[in-house]
């Protein structure tokens, strides 16, 4: 083998490792970064939704990136599911107004109709 083919092959051995470190080390890089804003996200809801209880800041802290991950998740779906209940108690609640202006409709109609057969009734036996 040729020492040109030999430096060649060498040259391209050392950028493909170095692509290997740089992307590992990227890929490092934001798991941190993300761990990090994720902690930071625990660490408001307990401000915002604890009242920034100090009991569950020590326990946001002392969880490991993957459960603060678990719990924002949890956080998250209760959320969507608060929203979702919201919206379907504007639904139910629709629901029963409407249902409540037909059974008062029918209800009118029933008194007007037995107010007529009363008074047909009256005409019927004055006769």
């Amino acid at each position: 083998m040729k020492n040109s083919t030999k430096a060649l092959l060498i040259g391209f051995g050392t950028v493909f490792a170095l692509g290997a470190i740089v992307v590992s080390s990227s890929n490092m890089a934001v798991e941190k970064i993300e761990s990090k804003i994720n902690r930071k996200r625990a660490r408001y809801f307990v401000k915002e939704k604890l009242k920034g209880n100090e009991n569950a800041m020590s326990v946001v802290d002392d969880l490991s990136d993957i459960e603060v991950a678990n719990l924002l998740s949890v956080v998250d779906k209760v959320s969507d599911l608060r929203g979702s209940v919201s919206s379907y108690g504007e639904h139910f609640k629709e629901t029963t107004n409407d249902f409540k202006d037909a059974f008062m409709d029918k209800k009118h109609d029933l008194k007007h109709e037995l107010k007529h057969h009363k008074k047909e009734m009256k005409h019927k036996l004055r006769k």
